[in-house]
């Protein structure tokens, strides 16, 4: 090989260096910065409306995340914002979206299936589980139990929840979809203790249901027959909804128990890219969910006692959390499709389990 070749090949080579030095760094941005580089500038001399659809167990945080987010907005951009939320059981919210009766810029929906719904609707993009950290879930809580004052059962894990005379009061995960945590938390629990053994998780979960004696349209009317009505024992709703619970009206008369090993509940969050670039509040409406995801954001989320994603907001809460063992559905289960079919879709467990 003579010098001139040799000197070819080097240039060649470094110019090849350059190209793929230059890609990977066009690569490394994060999942937010590439999201708001493809939406386009609004005009911030005109107003602008957003709509906020929610499931039920996140309204009230909403209410305050909204108003800080406005403030938040205005600051940044002097552009006037309002936002106007709608709140309902995740099946429904997600049903008033793709039926069109309901235009959302943005939502927070209990269960990532129903965000799919959207997706396959063509509301929402493809990859919009990517857009966030944690699976595009800004805080989160747990299942969790409330029992009397006193926990006269001494109710303390799942176990016990399927055995002797124990009365369960829940929410009805055909009626409210984000009722399918309630049901998906034992089946967790039970494949947890034995690993892949399908047959022993349907068995745990059909003794839990033989045990549930009130199975109500929602977490409403759950928590009006526990804690108004007097009945059952135990009423199998969020960490958050009890903790909630036990700071206001059940002060006193009830108290929380997160078992040892429960499962994580997650709410997910995407902008509704059609109805958003429809009415050009794309800008806004991805900065909303960007805002989920600070520190201002995750301390609200906390003060409302869902978990926050920042270790060091945690840190501000101390004692609040109860230390457990928290599943969730995509590292320790096979994702929400899989469980869907095996416990919720039409030849699914729940179908099988006895009418309450």
């Amino acid at each position: 090989m003579n010098k001139r070749n040799s000197t070819r090949i080097s240039a060649t080579l470094i110019g090849l260096i350059a190209l793929i030095l230059l890609t990977m760094t066009a690569c490394s941005g994060n999942k937010k910065a590439s999201v708001e580089e493809e939406t386009p500038k609004s005009d911030y001399s005109k107003a602008v409306a957003l709509i906020n659809a929610v499931s039920d167990g996140t309204s009230e945080v909403f209410k305050d995340l909204d108003n800080a987010f406005i403030k938040s907005w205005n600051e940044r951009t002097g552009q006037s914002l309002t936002i106007e939320t709608s709140s309902g059981s995740s099946n429904i919210e997600k049903d008033a979206i793709i039926g069109g009766q309901l235009k959302a810029d943005i939502t927070t929906l209990g269960v990532g299936i129903d965000i799919d719904a959207l997706q396959v609707k063509g509301l929402v993009g493809e990859g919009w589980q990517q857009r966030y950290d944690y699976n595009s879930s800004p805080f989160f809580t747990a299942v969790a139990f409330v029992v009397r004052s006193g926990n006269p059962l001494a109710i303390t894990d799942w176990e016990q929840l399927a055995q002797g005379n124990v009365q369960i009061v829940t929410s009805n995960p055909t009626t409210d979809s984000d009722a399918r945590w309630y049901y998906a938390a034992p089946w967790a629990y039970s494949l947890d203790k034995q690993t892949e053994d399908t047959e022993a998780a349907k068995a745990f979960v059909t003794n839990f249901h033989q045990h549930v004696t009130v199975l109500a349209k929602d977490d409403k009317e759950a928590e009006s027959a526990f804690l108004d009505q007097g009945k059952g024992d135990v009423w199998v709703t969020t960490e958050s909804n009890a903790l909630r619970i036990t700071n206001s009206t059940g002060k006193g008369k009830v108290e929380v128990v997160v078992p040892s090993v429960t499962l994580a509940v997650e709410p997910i969050v995407s902008a509704v890219d059609s109805n958003a670039d429809a009415k050009g509040t794309r800008e806004a409406a991805n900065a909303y969910a960007d805002y989920l995801f600070t520190e201002e954001a995750q301390t609200t989320a906390a003060k409302h006692y869902f978990r926050p994603r920042f270790a060091s907001i945690a840190e501000q809460f101390p004692g609040v959390f109860a230390d457990a063992t928290l599943l969730t559905v995509d590292d320790n289960l096979t994702g929400w499709e899989d469980l869907q079919q095996a416990l919720f879709a039409e030849g699914g467990l729940f179908g099988q389990l006895p009418a309450k």
